[in-house]
């Protein structure tokens, strides 16, 4: 984490859908050291609008500050 104050970091995610048809999706930060995995949520109530998604990556963006966000 001190890497991105220098560095900056990007967030990644990716989405896929369990035995069960649910859409578990993934949060990732990735800097230039490694990759690491932030959280997964159960997007399968609001898969189908971006309103939601939107505010999952806002807050993730907030929680590692927006200035090291690249």
């Amino acid at each position: 984490k001190e890497h991105w104050v220098s560095f900056g970091c990007s967030i990644m995610s990716n989405a896929w859908m369990n035995k069960k048809q649910r859409c578990i999706i993934n949060f990732l930060v990735n800097s230039f050291v490694r990759t690491m995995f932030i959280k997964s949520v159960d997007g399968s109530n609001f898969v189908k609008t971006g309103e939601k998604l939107f505010e999952l990556l806002d807050s993730i963006v907030e929680d590692i500050r927006e200035e090291k966000v690249v």
